[in-house]
């Protein structure tokens, strides 16, 4: 049986690259970033951040990507369709930033979508026109991870 958490979105920032089913995340060359220079052209503080060659919380790996996680949204918990929405609304009077963070860093951005839910399941998953306008606009993926991870 797989244990449930609850629901909750971001925005990812990380370096260009592909999942590979078999070697995991493959980064592009030069593809790295800090993201202390994210958060300053953003002015919004991530809750949390990496760098190449991090050593990853297990300490026995280090990340081969960078990444800034922000605009975390966990309410309400059964509509990622509102969850999406505050992320776009928080990030909109960015999108000239986030147009020059593109050009200047080899980097892909997505909303990351978890919708398993301790309580009721998924209600609503949905985006509005808005959201895709955002999303076309900055060149941001729509990413819905249906696998419900512990804690």
């Amino acid at each position: 049986m797989i244990e449930k958490t609850a629901c909750y979105s971001f925005f990812l920032i990380q370096s260009a690259g592909e999942l590979d089913f078999h070697k995991g995340f493959l980064p592009e060359e030069n593809s790295a970033f800090l993201p202390s220079e994210i958060t300053k052209l953003l002015g919004i503080t991530p809750f949390r951040t990496h760098t190449i060659g991090a050593l990853k919380p297990n300490g026995k790996s280090r990340y081969n990507f960078s990444a800034w996680y922000g605009c975390k949204q966990t309410e309400p918990e059964t509509s990622r369709f509102d969850q999406c929405w505050e992320i776009v609304q928080q990030l909109q009077p960015h999108i000239q930033a986030l147009k020059e963070i593109k050009a200047q860093y080899r980097v892909n951005f997505s909303i990351q979508i978890f919708p398993c839910s301790k309580n009721e399941g998924c209600a609503v998953i949905g985006f509005s026109q808005e959201i895709i306008k955002f999303c076309y606009l900055t060149g941001t993926e729509l990413v819905v991870d249906m696998v419900c991870y512990q804690d």
